[in-house]
This record gives C-alpha cells, sequence and structure tokens, in this order.
C-alpha cells in the first residue's frame, strides 16, 4: 500500500474521483461535501488560508484508492490535527491506519496533542459522524457515512463525544401554548430579517454573534468575517432571507436562529448536491417536506429571558406558513442539557446520533 500526499491537480482529482465512485457506489447518501472540498483544492478560499491542509490517500499496490481524508490544522484551535473528509472502502484496517498514523505524525510536528476525526476544519462546515440510523438519506449538511467508520475507530481505542439530533415528525400547534408568553417577550425585542441588500452589515452581525455565543462551545474557535460571508454567499444561493432570523435589544443584536429546506429532498441517493443540481429539481416543481432547524444562539445574559423559546415560535411558524410538514434539527453536544432540555421540550423525540472521536497523541 501506497501513501500519497494528493499535491498535483492529477493527485487531486484522484481523490475527488474516489468520492464520486463511492458515493454513487453506495446508492444510500448524498455528498454535501463535495464542493467544499473542490473549493479547498482551488485554494481561492480565504478559510484555507488560515489553516494547513494535507489531502492524503492510501491506495493498493494497483493504485486503486482505499480510504482518504483532508488532514487539517487550525492555528485557532492548536490543540487539534483534523481528520476531515474521511471516507473509505470496507475491510480496509491497515490503510486506514496508515492514515491516521500520517495524521498524528503531523500533528506532533506541530505540537498538537490530541487528534480528531468529525471535525471538517470548523465546526460550521461539518461535526460528526453518522453513528445511528444508517440505512436511512442524510439530510442536507449532516453526515452520512457506514458504521464500519465508527467500529474502526472503536476497535483502535478513541474516546468519544456524542451529538444528538431531535425530530418533528408532524408539525402542529405544540408551541400556541407559550403563544401569549412570547407575544409579552416580542414586546422587548425586534427580530430582523438577514437582509441581502446589507450583506456585509448582517454578515458580521452573524460573524459576532457566533463568536460570542459559542465562545466556550467544544470545537468552536473565532471565524472572521470573510470566513462567514464565504459561507453565507453560498448558501443564500438556496436559502431565502427569513432562513436567518436576528433578536434585537435596543438596535443590538442578541441573539439568531437559522433554519432552511432539506435541499437533499430534491437528490437522488449517491448523487453529489450542488447548485445546477438545485435548479434543475426546483424547476422540477418538487416539493420539500423537511425543514432543517440548523443553529441558534443567545447572549449569556439573554438566554433566561425567554428568547431562545421566541426565536425557536418564530422560525417554528415560518416553517408551517411555508407548508413544510416536519422538523430536524442539526447536532447538539450530549453533555449541552440546557440545549438538549430544550429539543425535547419542542421536538416529538430523539433522532440521529452522531460522534466525534479524539486520540492523545
Amino acid at each position: 500500500m501506497k501513501l500519497t500526499v494528493a499535491k498535483t491537480a492529477k493527485e487531486r482529482r484522484e481523490f475527488l474521483r474516489f468520492r464520486r465512485d463511492l458515493y454513487s457506489g453506495c446508492r444510500r447518501y448524498i455528498d454535501d461535501n463535495y464542493f467544499m472540498i473542490c473549493e479547498i483544492f482551488s485554494d481561492k478560499l480565504h478559510f484555507t488560508k488560515n489553516i494547513k491542509y494535507y489531502p492524503v490517500y492510501v491506495s493498493s499496490d494497483s493504485g486503486n484508492i482505499l480510504c482518504e481524508g483532508i488532514i487539517v490544522y487550525a492555528p485557532q484551535l492548536p490543540e487539534y490535527i483534523q481528520l476531515c473528509f474521511f471516507e473509505s472502502l470496507p475491510h480496509q484496517d491497515k490503510a486506514i491506519d496508515m492514515l491516521t498514523d500520517l495524521t498524528k505524525e503531523y500533528g506532533r510536528r506541530l505540537n498538537c496533542k490530541r487528534m480528531v476525526v468529525g471535525l471538517n476544519g470548523h465546526v460550521n462546515y461539518g461535526l460528526g459522524l453518522l453513528d445511528s440510523h444508517f440505512e436511512e438519506r442524510n439530510s442536507f449538511s449532516s453526515p452520512g457515512n457506514p458504521m464500519f467508520y465508527n467500529d474502526h475507530f472503536r476497535k483502535a481505542g478513541f474516546e468519544e463525544t456524542g451529538l444528538n439530533s431531535y425530530v418533528v415528525e408532524h408539525y402542529d400547534d405544540r408551541l400556541e401554548r407559550f403563544r401569549r408568553a412570547i407575544e409579552r417577550i416580542d414586546k422587548n425585542y425586534e427580530f430582523r430579517y438577514f437582509d441581502k441588500k446589507q450583506f456585509d452589515t448582517y454578515s458580521k452581525i452573524y460573524t459576532d454573534l457566533n463568536n460570542y455565543c459559542f465562545s466556550s462551545h467544544k470545537y468552536y474557535y473565532c471565524r472572521d468575517y470573510e470566513d462567514d460571508k464565504e459561507m453565507l454567499k453560498e448558501l443564500f444561493l438556496f436559502m431565502k432571507e427569513d432562513s436567518l432570523i436576528f433578536a434585537f435589544k435596543d438596535e443590538e443584536p442578541v441573539g439568531f436562529i437559522m433554519w432552511y429546506p432539506d435541499f437533499n429532498e430534491l437528490a437522488a441517493r449517491g448523487s453529489i448536491f450542488g447548485t445546477k443540481h438545485f435548479f434543475k429539481n426546483l424547476i422540477s416543481g418538487r416539493k420539500i417536506r423537511t425543514a432543517k432547524v440548523m443553529e441558534y444562539g443567545v447572549l449569556k445574559g439573554y438566554r433566561g429571558r425567554g428568547l431562545p423559546a421566541a426565536l425557536i415560535y418564530k422560525a417554528f411558524n415560518l416553517i408551517r406558513e411555508q407548508g413544510y410538514t416536519r422538523i430536524e434539527t442539526s447536532w447538539v453536544l450530549e453533555d449541552n442539557d440546557d440545549s438538549n432540555s430544550f429539543c425535547r421540550a419542542a421536538c416529538d423525540s430523539l433522532y440521529k446520533k452522531y460522534v466525534v472521536f479524539e486520540k492523545e497523541l
């Protein structure tokens, strides 16, 4: 077997070809990360200027790729060396060990203390490997992977951080019982949608709120304005302005919530999702059933005042008005008691579980 750090255009094409073949052969999941990897390889992203990254694959003696990933070092998260966008054929433990050993070697060179699998450069680009519901299609921006990925890292002695998601199978008026309380809260805040005519201003508000709200969140590190501006420009190719709602108190932004349709319902399993695919399906009039609540954040001094419930109420009402009948949340860390309790109260049940793997170097 051979390790290759994909530096040339040809090697990176081989890296991408392996993903395409793997997903089309699987016919179960949809690859939402393919175009993100293409963007990374272009070296045009502002995000890539702030990290070190090394695409690596392990191939057989005959030249066929067996497994691959991108080794990432983010100086703002110096404790960790990351193995991102990991993919593998089954029964390739030796090849995976070669890949993880190289990741550890890079980490030691950079004075990292731990290796992490399941973090894709920054939590905004993905966190966790799928750890339940392996037979189901993955929703937009959520991972889809076979169970043997997790089996390998568990056998290799990696520590685990669990994440939960939640689901509302049939949207109803469950939050209406809080309407009067939320109306009282409304009087103290102003709620505004993202304004694309003031893109830079609202993008900066989003970045600042993320950096303040999640500063102590595991794996999070502060973003700069250009990072999120790039990400939001991509998302707003699909999202509408009301997918990102801000709460203001006396003209100061104090909270936000982001939601959007599950665009993967437009895609065939085993495909690569992209803008052309989206618009082709949009023209065909296919109806998306599920909405995803991706993230919400409230500044510390406002969390006990009902503002999180008011933001959820606003988003859920928009979801209902626009005809979505099902809601899925993004991941929540298992040890985040407040967010898990809130999700249990607003949703039907616990849904998919995810896992992040760590190991000391």
